[in-house]
């Protein structure tokens, strides 16, 4: 079995464009916040979900994701995949995906005080193993697929930001 550990990080505000609008961590995190009810408006991978529970004051989530047909990458294309959220406000949410893999989007701030979010992935591959073009092969599909992601939920947070939904 192979595990992947692999992290990616963008920053929230990086442009010098004055007509984009800079976000706020509580933007940001509220738009996390509705990445864990909604993935697919974030997440490019992701064509569909549903809420199966909620509790603690909507801080635990259960639901299941449907991957996109078309990810060639993941082996759970064209799949339903349940995934148990856990939100840790205003920083961090955790989600626990089948075969024991792991996400967390983290939103932190960075000795220049900007905003940066961070997508960290367990990815737990029983089919893999270690050290073979097989396991090269599948870090170089799902770093594009952490790339995707996190870009994909900025993207989303500036468009949520512009419409006034966040």
């Amino acid at each position: 079995m192979l595990t992947l550990n692999i992290a990616y990080t963008e920053p929230v505000n990086n442009s010098s464009d004055p007509s984009i609008p800079v976000l706020t961590q509580e933007q940001v995190w509220n738009g996390l916040k509705l990445k864990a009810r909604r993935p697919q408006d974030f997440i490019p991978s992701l064509d569909d979900s549903r809420i199966l529970e909620e509790r603690d004051d909507g801080t635990y989530i259960v639901r299941e994701a449907h991957v996109a047909a078309n990810l060639r990458e993941s082996p759970m294309a064209g799949k339903w995949t349940r995934e148990e959220c856990q939100l840790h406000a205003p920083v961090r949410t955790y989600f626990t995906l089948p075969g024991g893999s792991a996400v967390e989007n983290i939103v932190s701030i960075g000795h220049d005080q900007n905003l940066y979010l961070t997508f960290t992935y367990e990815w737990k591959l029983a089919d893999i193993e270690p050290g073979t073009s097989e396991a090269q092969k599948a870090k170089d599909e799902h770093m594009s697929i952490a790339i995707s992601s996190v870009q994909g939920t900025i993207r989303a947070l500036r468009r949520m930001a512009e419409e006034r939904t966040l």
